[in-house]
């Protein structure tokens, strides 16, 4: 790929802004709002016509839905969205319910719930597998108390393992693992410890949480915030290349917008648009391209969109807002393979979700990429597939349906140009933490990455943090300049 740059510079001021942040997702908004608040003069530009990135919602069929992500984790005195929202004066602006259980795993011999209240959660996993239940207690409180070393030790180990050390019973193990591939689109033996101990104490043990309204609300409030900071959001503006000289950022070309110069750019964009589009591969560095090329992304998704008659909910008594999950079998290295393999027919877990207002549903799966072709020839048959395969959980679902669409793995490429449409950034495996040039800090003078392209963290709570420690580190080396 070349570099989509230049127009003519010759009229661009020495620095339009202090920073220019491309992609207003998440991790891009928090890290703008710090800076902003720090009286920096900030610019984010963004592709769409709203933000959020997967954090945003829609309205079709006369139904609100929410797009990709469909809860928030990390909400606990201290946890990191808490955190942001007290620094950033929003606690009592975001009006946020946590819904109890958080999480119901459905298994062919179990049905298990995740309680606001870990005793609880422990308690119920004890009282279902009695034999393991003194481990269950060691594991669950040394991943929900894990931080600094002890979560740093991890990092090169694969879940498994760390299951592997504490228990026998296998259906144990795949239960605990089924969370991770519907969170990171791994398998146990796949992903690295370090990030399922981070999905459990940050999403599983800390989950449930949900904004008034819609998901979109978590987004749109930090737009707000940020704006009264004195930043400003171009939407409906793709960045369409990042000027370097002499390995330095100087300017963004933005859509129509034209030319700015700039200080700073954080790019909340997916890795391979940063450095080989926007970037260009003649300016990136060989290195650069050939990590870039070996590194692997997360699986995608595809997401069922169902709207349903007014007395459906009463029939069917499902507790709105919490995650269903159905595991058919206790297999998930099979479940994993048949999602890298392409074969979506046999994609058999699930995550169900209702919607608060009771009509709403959602259903996700990890999916394979495939091409455009694939999914638009196939897209309405899968959709009555997943259906009735829902209905070994909600019987007669099909009889109630009065809207019915779906986002394949090519929708989610088009909301975020996420590569292959990946619905976490990069895999989290063990070999892919943390590689050198792909965490915050790039090869390229006050380039930063943030977000789940990093090699460093996924998720809602993962990527909020990661915003605003871009932040300080920006704001640290303005001070010591």
């Amino acid at each position: 790929m070349q570099q989509l740059f230049l127009r003519d510079t010759s009229n661009m001021q020495k620095n339009d802004y202090d920073a220019i942040i491309i992609g207003a997702g998440i991790s891009g908004l928090v890290c703008g709002c710090y800076l902003a608040k720090a009286g920096m003069k900030v610019l984010i530009v963004e592709k769409n016509a709203k933000p959020g990135g997967y954090c945003t919602s829609f309205k079709r069929g006369g139904f609100q839905f929410d797009a990709c992500v469909h809860s928030l984790g990390s909400l606990r005195e201290g946890g990191n969205i808490r955190l942001i929202l007290k620094e950033l004066n929003l606690e009592k602006r975001l009006k946020i319910k946590r819904y109890d259980p958080s999480d119901i795993i459905i298994a062919p011999d179990y049905k298990i719930h995740f309680w606001n209240n870990l005793d609880e959660t422990i308690q119920e996993f004890q009282d279902k597998f009695p034999e393991e239940a003194k481990k269950i207690k060691e594991l669950f409180n040394y991943i929900n108390k894990c931080e600094g070393i002890s979560l740093a030790s991890l990092r090169a180990i694969t879940f498994q393992t760390l299951l592997d050390r504490y228990f026998k019973d296998d259906k144990l193990k795949a239960i605990l693992s089924l969370p991770l591939l519907g969170n990171a689109g791994l398998s146990a033996r796949q992903i690295s410890a370090l990030t399922g101990a981070l999905i459990y104490k940050e999403f599983m043990f800390d989950g449930g949480y949900y904004p008034d309204g819609s998901i979109q609300s978590f987004a749109d409030i930090l737009v707000k915030r940020f704006k009264e900071f004195g930043g400003d959001v171009y939407f409906s503006s793709p960045a369409k290349g990042i000027k370097v000289k002499d390995k330095k950022v100087e300017a963004v070309e933005i859509g129509e917008k034209g030319v700015f110069g700039t200080k700073h750019v954080i790019s909340n964009a997916d890795a391979t648009q940063t450095f080989l589009n926007l970037i260009g591969e003649g300016t990136t560095s060989k290195d650069m391209v050939n990590k870039l090329q070996g590194l692997k992304p997360s699986l995608s998704m595809f997401i069922l969109y169902l709207g349903m008659e007014k007395n459906f909910n009463s029939l069917n008594k499902l507790p709105s807002n919490t995650n269903i999950w159905f595991l058919p079998y206790y297999d998930i290295d099979k479940m994993y393979n048949s999602a890298i393999e392409g074969e979506v027919d046999n994609l058999d877990w699930f995550l169900v979700r209702l919607l608060s207002d009771n009509k709403s549903i959602l259903m996700l799966v990890n999916a394979p990429f495939k091409d455009e072709e694939y999914w638009k020839a196939n897209k309405k048959r899968l959709i009555e597939v997943f259906i009735k395969k829902m209905e070994h959980v909600i019987p007669n679902l099909s009889s109630h349906i009065v809207f019915k669409d779906a986002a394949t793995p090519n929708t989610l490429y088009k909301w975020t140009l996420n590569y292959k449409g990946a619905a976490y950034g990069w895999a989290g495996m063990p070999s892919q933490f943390a590689i050198p040039g792909f965490t915050q800090k790039t090869g390229i003078e006050n380039l930063y990455l943030t977000g789940h392209w990093t090699t460093l963290v996924q998720g809602v709570g993962g990527v909020a943090y990661l915003g605003r420690d871009t932040s300080r580190k920006i704001l640290n080396k303005g001070n010591r300049s």
